[in-house]
């Protein structure tokens, strides 16, 4: 099991970070923990297409189950806004088809792949890691990398081992998902729902079909049980509850995402973290599939180059390529903490408005400006910046 370059997690972040490494001619090892790439899924599973065109990848056929041409804003139960523009577009894959997709591409560029392999501890020297402790199918390995790519999600292990914390609890958004069978067909857009039952955080159902969809909050320092928060939120919800009762589920999916904002890397000797490890999701809306694979396929260039005597310039080349992205997702999700940390505004007037962040209808400095309209007239101030700004968006009343 020796290699020059060792990954940590075979997720979207892991996966492209081994291809481009073993592609980019270093002996390159992928190994996770799981016995199964893939499960348990831990996402909403939706992905959108304007990175997948940056990424120019083609997702198979087998891993797409629905197509969104649009995303539906559900304000305080209030107000509806669907967006059509290109960047809330999407798809949305079964999670186990997509990473054992991706793991292949790696494995098939090059890159040894060994789930069932958990990394136990790492031994250090001079601020670098000099060797690693792997449990490999029951019996601990150990192995002496160059270079390691951190893509072990947002409770990193080897963060851990390193003594570092790159976002605190704060930064996390706590997921509980229900795959869901629909009583009626469902509208074929992802739906965000933002609203003062949730706070900070968000709801969501995301079509995997007519009849099926996966259906969670995600909580941000909300203090209660995730399933009940989830139950109760279903079955009470005026919208929600038109399409979905909490007795028919098909799979019940819990994770974390990070959602600390642009972080720009972060590199650890010679160690590079990327995806989830290093909060490199869409931080106002928790979107990390498309971003750790991008940012992932970074980090494997740069740790194959440094393994091979080089050097790295990751962190430079993720703000090139990324940092728009990245750092526009910590911009928005900066203004809605603003917004709901504010004591002079109701839930209402908080939805609305970071309804309008999140479509770019209003910028952090014009908040003060719509907030007297909204407050009077909702659905004719928000029609009002949709026209102003002419793009595909429409407002109505739910």
């Amino acid at each position: 099991m020796e290699c020059e370059v060792l990954v940590v997690g075979a997720g979207p972040a892991g996966s492209g970070a081994a291809r481009s490494s073993a592609m980019s001619g270093a002996r390159t090892l992928m190994v996770d923990k799981k016995k199964e790439i893939g499960t348990p899924v831990q996402c909403g599973e939706v992905i959108g297409l304007d990175l997948v065109k940056m990424a120019r990848m083609r997702i198979p056929s087998a891993a797409i189950v629905a197509r969104q041409s649009f995303t539906r804003f559900v304000l305080a139960r209030e107000v509806i806004i669907d967006n059509a523009e290109p960047y809330w577009k999407g798809v949305t894959v079964e999670r186990k088809v997509f990473d054992k997709h991706l793991a292949f591409r790696a494995a098939s560029a090059g890159a040894s792949v060994q789930a069932d392999t958990k990394l136990l501890s790492v031994e250090g020297r001079d601020g670098e890691v000099i060797s690693c402790l792997l449990n490999h199918h029951g019996e601990e390995v150990e192995i002496s990398p160059r270079a390691i790519v951190a893509a072990d999600g947002v409770h990193s292990t080897l963060a851990r081992e390193l003594g570092v914390e790159f976002f605190s609890p704060r930064d996390v958004a706590r997921g509980m998902e229900f795959e869901l069978v629909a009583k009626r067909d469902i509208p074929q857009g992802m739906q965000i729902f933002i609203e003062g039952e949730i706070g900070l955080g968000y709801g969501w159902i995301i079509p995997k079909g007519r009849r099926r969809a996966n259906v969670g909050v995600g909580l941000v320092g909300v203090n209660a049980s995730r399933r009940s928060f989830l139950e109760d939120w279903i079955s009470e919800h005026p919208v929600v509850s038109r399409y979905f009762d909490v007795d028919k589920v098909l799979e019940v999916k819990m994770g974390d995402a990070p959602v600390p904002g642009f972080l720009g890397g972060p590199v650890k000797g010679n160690v590079l973290f990327c995806g989830d490890a290093a909060g490199q999701t869409l931080a106002f809306v928790g979107e990390g599939i498309m971003p750790s694979y991008l940012c992932g396929t970074l980090a494997g260039k740069h740790a194959a180059s440094l393994a091979q005597g080089r050097g790295q310039d990751y962190e430079n080349e993720l703000m090139k390529v990324m940092g728009d992205h990245l750092m526009m997702g910590a911009a928005l999700r900066d203004t809605l903490v603003q917004l709901w940390s504010s004591e002079h505004m109701d839930d209402v007037t908080r939805s609305l408005l970071s309804g309008a962040v999140m479509n770019e209808l209003v910028g952090p400095e014009g908040l003060e400006e719509v907030l007297s309209s909204l407050e009077r007239e909702p659905l004719k101030a928000l029609q009002s910046l949709i026209r102003d700004s002419g793009r595909k968006i429409r407002a109505r009343r739910c």
